[in-house]
């Protein structure tokens, strides 16, 4: 059998058997390295190798900043700050609930920190206020997913990281396009409210939200730091995720809310979530070197050259790929799995980088909310305690918003690249 044929099969046939995705990447990759008779160092060179990587130190970072701001109780400023917005609006709640995970994006970058933390007191809220289970969780779940998107984005990090592309110009990039997802997912839920009859929030008090944006300002520090470091070159993506921790501990000891069992319960699911993580970066990158061996991205590129296809045709194919991969897969496997065959596919027709690298997160964010990965659909039809089936149907129109949001950014590129041209031209093709 051919070694590139090879190599598919054998993956396709390790899923299927339900072996877990950084296995069934290892064990093709390590099958057509043994039929091909190369050394077997080669394998343990390429896992530590892509280990041996500073930016990925910023994974567990930014994964941290979202626990330790739920395990102090900071998250709940945030609350307290976005329910004082909105007054006497029909569906205030649930418009609080996704202005809470477009704050909460901007600190952390895990959309399942996100739904898991907030979700879990927002959800049984807007079931006491009178919500409908379905629209509760429909809302919580399809909010999650700017956690992506809105820097900063450990997808975004992995992809910089695998890809050698420019962390701060994709956290730049991702800010446009996840405002435009917030703000969409803010006007239907006001269509969905006036139609569905949904509660109304408290009256508007000014006084009430000075309070609240006084109490709740400081979190968003951390959004500065990390933003405002990496674009005035003070420090990488990785310094400024770890500043964010050192900032969000010293936040929770000056509010007196600094508890050495919740800080030490967030270290430890920090780690939990990054050695699944680190374990399929390692065993992907074993996977992408057997294809560079055998030479598929070099074939792509130029089967792609040959075709000269339109560059928003091209990336229109590659969001639809990752539409379809992202249900079934994680999102850093699907971006291990699939980048060395993207990448050369996007330079052949003439694709910025950055603009590729925010798509895919964007599409990505997708299979947090579809079934049968659909981890965030999960856990917030759980906390709702509905079926996931029904959590679907609900969920279905808020993904249409979704795509056509992600169909804006595709057709108009200067979405997503007007920011990081502005600030950060030097990270940028021709800067």
């Amino acid at each position: 059998m051919d070694p590139t044929v090879l190599i598919f099969v054998s993956m396709a046939a390790l899923l299927l058997l339900g072996v877990p995705v950084a296995l069934a990447l290892g064990g093709s990759a390590l099958i057509v390295i043994v039929g091909a008779g190369l050394p077997l160092s080669i394998f343990v060179q390429r896992a530590y190798q892509s280990l041996d990587s500073f930016v990925l130190l910023a994974v567990p970072f930014f994964l941290l900043v979202g626990l330790l701001m739920n395990a102090a109780g900071i998250s709940g400023r945030m609350l307290e700050f976005a329910s004082a917005m909105f007054g006497k609006s029909r569906g205030a709640l649930a418009k609080v609930n996704i202005v809470v995970s477009m704050l909460f994006a901007g600190l952390s970058g895990s959309s399942v920190a996100d739904v898991a933390g907030m979700g879990s007191v927002l959800i049984p809220a807007m079931i006491r206020d009178g919500y409908p289970r379905n629209f509760a969780v429909a809302v919580t779940a399809a909010s999650s997913t700017i956690g992506i998107i809105i820097p900063p984005s450990i997808f975004m990090v992995v992809y910089g990281a695998v890809g050698d592309v420019s962390i701060g110009a994709l956290f730049l990039a991702g800010a446009v396009p996840g405002a435009l997802i917030g703000v969409s997912q803010l006007v239907f839920c006001h269509y969905l409210s006036r139609r569905g009859g949904h509660p109304v929030g408290e009256p508007f008090k000014l006084r009430r939200l000075a309070r609240a944006a006084q109490r709740g300002i400081l979190p968003f520090g951390v959004t500065v730091v990390i933003i405002g470091g990496i674009v005035g070159g003070i420090f990488t993506a990785t310094e400024a995720a770890a500043v964010a921790v050192v900032y969000t501990l010293l936040l929770a000891a000056f509010y007196g809310t600094l508890r050495v069992g919740p800080i030490l319960a967030a270290f430890d699911g920090a780690a939990r979530h990054l050695g699944p993580t680190l374990l399929c970066v390692a065993m992907g990158s074993v996977f992408a070197w057997v294809l560079a061996f055998l030479q598929v991205p070099a074939d792509v590129q130029q089967l792609v050259t040959d075709m000269d296809p339109s560059p928003t045709w091209v990336l229109l194919f590659i969001m639809v790929l990752f539409v379809v991969v992202g249900t079934f897969e994680s999102g850093v496997a699907s971006i291990i799995i699939f980048l060395p065959i993207v990448q050369p596919m996007a330079e052949a027709a003439g694709l910025d980088q950055v603009h590729v690298g925010v798509i895919v997160c964007m599409t990505l964010a997708l299979g947090l909310v579809t079934p049968p990965y659909g981890l965030c659909l999960f856990i917030a039809a759980k906390i709702g305690g509905i079926s996931v089936e029904k959590a679907f149907v609900s969920v279905l129109p808020w993904i249409s918003l979704f795509l056509f949001v992600d169909v804006l950014c595709v057709v108009f590129p200067d979405l997503v690249l007007f920011l990081p041209r502005l600030l950060v031209p030097q990270f940028m093709a021709g800067g």
